[in-house]
C-alpha cells in the first residue's frame, strides 16, 4: 500500500491570476519569496510557458536596474512579467524576451517583485550570474534586430532537434 502512494503523481492545481499574485505580492511584501510556473511565451527564449519556474524577492527601488525581470501589475489590471529596458525618475519601460515591441512606461509602485533566479529541468540559474546577465544584454541589444532573429532560430532549431 505504501508503494503505491508513492509512484502517484503529484497533483498540479492551475489558479488564476488574480487568486496568485495577489497573494505573492504579500508574501513579498513580507519579505518572503515566491514562486510559479511560467504561463506565457512573452519572456521566451529565456524563459518558456510550462519549463521554467521564477523564483521572486521583493524588489526596493534603490536596487531597481535595466535587465531585472519583474513581476508588475499594469492600470488596467494585467499582470506582466517582463524584463526592464529603460529606467527614468519615477518609471521604468519593459519588453517581453519574447516580442519586438515595448510594452511602454509604468510607474515604480505597480511593480510586486523581481526574478531572483529560475529553475528549469531542476537546475537553479540565477539572474546575476555572469554568463546570464552577458546572454540576457546582448538580448537587449539585439532588440531591433527580433523580427529577424526569431525565424532564423526556429528555422535552425528544427535541425538541431533532429
Amino acid at each position: 500500500m505504501h508503494n503505491d502512494l508513492e509512484k502517484q503523481a503529484p497533483t498540479i492545481q492551475y489558479v488564476s491570476a488574480k487568486t496568485l499574485f495577489p497573494i505573492i505580492r504579500q508574501l513579498l511584501n513580507e519579505h518572503q519569496q515566491a514562486s510559479f510556473t511560467v504561463t506565457v511565451m512573452s519572456m521566451w527564449p529565456f524563459l518558456c510557458h510550462g519549463r521554467d519556474q521564477v523564483v521572486l524577492d521583493y524588489c526596493s527601488l534603490d536596487s531597481l536596474k535595466v535587465g531585472n525581470i519583474l513581476l508588475f501589475q499594469t492600470e488596467q489590471g494585467n499582470y506582466l512579467l517582463h524584463r526592464v529596458t529603460a529606467l527614468r525618475k519615477h518609471q521604468f519601460q519593459t519588453t517581453g524576451d519574447g516580442n519586438y515591441f515595448r510594452d511602454g512606461w509604468f510607474a515604480n509602485d505597480c511593480i510586486i517583485g523581481r526574478v531572483v533566479y529560475f529553475i528549469r529541468k531542476d537546475k537553479q540559474i540565477d539572474c546575476c550570474n555572469v554568463k546570464y546577465r552577458l546572454l540576457s544584454r546582448l538580448w537587449m541589444i539585439l532588440f531591433p534586430f527580433r523580427r529577424l532573429l526569431f525565424p532564423i532560430w526556429l528555422h535552425i532549431r528544427r535541425y538541431i532537434r533532429k
